[in-house]
Formats: structure tokens, C-alpha cells, sequence
């Protein structure tokens, strides 16, 4: 006599409907995964750039450092002193005698790509009088491709007042 076996009984393995659903869980949560790691990985590339920024800011800062009001005689919109053209981070650390060739070939080609530039804000006379003679500074650290246009380049700005001796 043959047995029969009754259904849900003895069963040796998983049925296919139960095998779909453990992998579509499975490949919902490796997008998960996936999702999160991609999104690590351009934050630590955004949080590179913007610690390059900071030391292409330093240089800037050293190589033309913003001077004491009693130096600047003239016209501060017009002052080389505090208005400083668009400069490379080569640049301003060959002004600092610092040999790119020491540097690692990934910095030097990371660091070709930064600009330092300092402007002061242009606000009319009246303004500056009633602001108590303060002028803002606009320190701004470019990089990227200097392909792109101005406004879609990434950039870091820094504001700071200074105030003209009267």
C-alpha cells in the first residue's frame, strides 16, 4: 500500500511563492544598502572639497591678509590691498615659496582647480555713512571646472566687515 501525504504535512523545503518574497525583501533591502553607501560616499566628497576650500581660504589669507585700517588711505572699493583678483591655489603657493612638486601628484591636481578671490562689496556713499563707514568683504574660494559658468561652480564664501578709519 502506497501512502498518501496529507497537504501541509512532512514538507521538506519552501515553496516558491515563499522563496519570491524572502528575495524581493532581500533586494529591498540591498537598495537600501546601496542607496545609503552612494549617498556617503558624495557627502565625503562634498565635506573634501569644502576642507580644501578651507585651506586654499588659508592660503589666500596668509599670502594677502586683510590689512589695518590706518594702511588703507584710499578709496577701500578701489584698494588692491583689499580687492584681490581671481588668484590659483598654485599660485598662491608659489607667493608662500611652496613647491608643488612636493606635493602628492592627487593634491596638485585636486589643489589646480581652486581660485581665491577678495572684493569689497560696492555700496553708494550715502549707505556707507549711515553704516558707520563699515564695508563688507566678500572672500570667495572657487573650484571645479573653469569651464563652467560662474554661478554653477561650487564655491565657499566668507563675508567680513571692516571698518574705514575716518
Amino acid at each position: 500500500r502506497g501512502s498518501v501525504m496529507k497537504p501541509g504535512s512532512d514538507r521538506q523545503g519552501f515553496t516558491l511563492v515563499e522563496v519570491i518574497i524572502a528575495m524581493i525583501i532581500l533586494s529591498i533591502g540591498l537598495v537600501v544598502l546601496l542607496t545609503s553607501f552612494m549617498n556617503c560616499q558624495r557627502v565625503m566628497g562634498m565635506s573634501q572639497d569644502y576642507e580644501t576650500a578651507q585651506y586654499v581660504l588659508a592660503l589666500g589669507e596668509t599670502v594677502y591678509p586683510i590689512p589695518s585700517p590706518e594702511l588703507v588711505t584710499g578709496d577701500p572699493l578701489e584698494d588692491e590691498q583689499l580687492n584681490i583678483q581671481e588668484t590659483s591655489a598654485e599660485e598662491l603657493l608659489d607667493d608662500l615659496d611652496i613647491p608643488t612638486s612636493d606635493l602628492p601628484k592627487d593634491r596638485r591636481d585636486e589643489l589646480s582647480t581652486y581660485t581665491f578671490e577678495r572684493t569689497v562689496d560696492k555700496v553708494d556713499d550715502e549707505e556707507i555713512k549711515r553704516a558707520g563707514f563699515i564695508y563688507t568683504l566678500r572672500t570667495k574660494i572657487c573650484w571645479g571646472s573653469r569651464h563652467q559658468r560662474e554661478e554653477d561652480r561650487p564655491k565657499l564664501e566668507v563675508l567680513t566687515f571692516w571698518r574705514k578709519k575716518q
